[in-house]
């Protein structure tokens, strides 16, 4: 009796059973086909449905388990499977290896691949996501893609919007076609409008303005409404802002000179001068015949402050590193007065503040004049002298 009793319930189980129900678009009653291996039911019949293929042929609110999970058109509740297929939209959460959703999506959606039709709102966690229109809340992957706009934060590694971006994007490779409004990590940074916030990358490329902080290696943008920090900036107009770097170069108002000087600790100066007049930097090789130091390499930093139409108060700090015989470390306070002599031509000359450490040797370098000295000990001296150059504005 008992196995008679098991062998029943098996066959009620795995084979097919019919219910009637009224599907509200129709007066034609839709049958109800529910089996462990294939489960469809009509338009809002909201039974669970747990098999291998699940197929709602219109709106279903529920919990779908399966390998393949078919909705036709919207769907609010719970998804898991392998394949997670919505014709329309969806609210609630789709968990699976590939989960694409015909409109929009509201909730959760996790699996290796997420593609939405249209806009999404909450969490979207996958290797590729893809998305035709904006994003509300948190996108991370390996492979973001938008059509339109993110609000919110995008991590992954490669991130590409097509519009606009509000809130935290971080990856390896981030590409915008428009504007970006908050905080943007990566290696490269692409923006094809304009940049308000912050970016930081190895590279970062604005194609019309960066509006606040750009920190990188390489920086370029048309125009700058705030601070550039980078070994290289590439600026094409200076607004309301400075490009601080090893080298900037300032297409339009920019500042860039030639200068052949002298001063207490070598008589024969080259520098080279870039950026733009209230901040720009220099590349400095010095030669003196008479210390056993001849040659000495350094950088330096400097600003114009205008007085009249031709005489600006110019303070540079300098540092130089010898390298003949002993490395010694000159820093250089120069406080020079330049008078434009034409347009391109000008005469720089002021007191100097030095400070001389031996940094890996036994003789301090030798100055060719001072005003005033002081050897503070064997690997110290203070010095005050005098610079003078002559500038020619590329």
């Amino acid at each position: 009796m008992k196995k008679s009793s098991l062998i029943l319930g098996l066959v009620f189980l795995t084979s097919t059973f019919q219910l009637i129900a009224q599907n509200s678009s129709s007066p034609k009653p839709e049958s109800i086909v529910y089996t462990i291996g294939y489960n469809k039911v009509p338009d809002k019949c909201n039974i669970p449905l747990i098999g291998f293929i699940n197929v709602a042929k219109g709106s279903y609110t529920g919990l779908q388990i399966g390998f393949a999970n078919t909705t036709a058109s919207n769907f609010n509740g719970l998804g898991i499977g392998f394949a997670n297929t919505i014709g329309s939209n969806k609210t609630g959460a789709l968990i699976g290896f590939f989960n694409t959703i015909g409109s929009s999506s509201k909730g959760l959606d996790v699996g290796f691949f997420n593609t939405i039709g249209n806009s999404g709102s909450g969490i979207e966690v996958g290797f590729f996501n893809t998305l035709g229109s904006s994003f509300h809340g948190i996108q991370t992957g390996f492979f973001n893609t938008l059509g339109s706009s993110a609000n919110g934060a995008q991590i992954g590694f490669f991130n590409t919007l097509g519009s606009s971006m509000h809130g935290l994007q971080v990856g390896f490779f981030n590409t915008l076609g428009k504007e970006a409004d908050g905080i943007q990590v990566g290696f490269s940074n692409i923006l094809g409008g304009s940049m308000k916030g912050i970016q930081i990358g190895f590279s970062n490329i604005d194609g019309k303005e960066a509006k606040g902080i750009q920190l990188g290696f390489f920086n370029r943008t048309p125009e700058l409404s705030g601070i550039g920090i980078g070994f290289l900036n590439v600026v094409d107009t200076v607004k309301t802002g400075v490009p601080i770097g090893f080298l900037s170069f300032v297409k339009k108002g920019g500042y860039q000179a030639l200068e052949i000087g002298t001063n207490e600790m070598f008589p024969v100066n080259i520098a080279y001068k870039t950026g733009i007049k209230q901040f720009y930097t220099s590349l400095l090789l010095s030669y003196s015949p008479i210390s056993h130091n001849h040659y000495a390499i350094g950088m330096g930093i400097g600003s114009f402050v205008p007085l009249n139409s031709k005489l600006s108060f110019n303070p540079e700090l300098l540092s130089q590193t010898t390298c003949t015989v002993s490395w010694d470390q000159i820093y250089s306070l120069h406080l020079n007065f330049d008078y434009k002599l034409s347009d391109k031509l000008s005469i720089a000359a002021g007191p100097t503040v030095v400070w001389n450490h031996l940094q890996n040797g036994t003789i301090l370098h030798e100055p060719v004049f001072a005003i005033y000295q002081n050897e503070l000990d064997a690997n110290n001296k203070l010095l005050v002298g005098l610079n003078v150059a002559l500038r020619y504005q590329l």
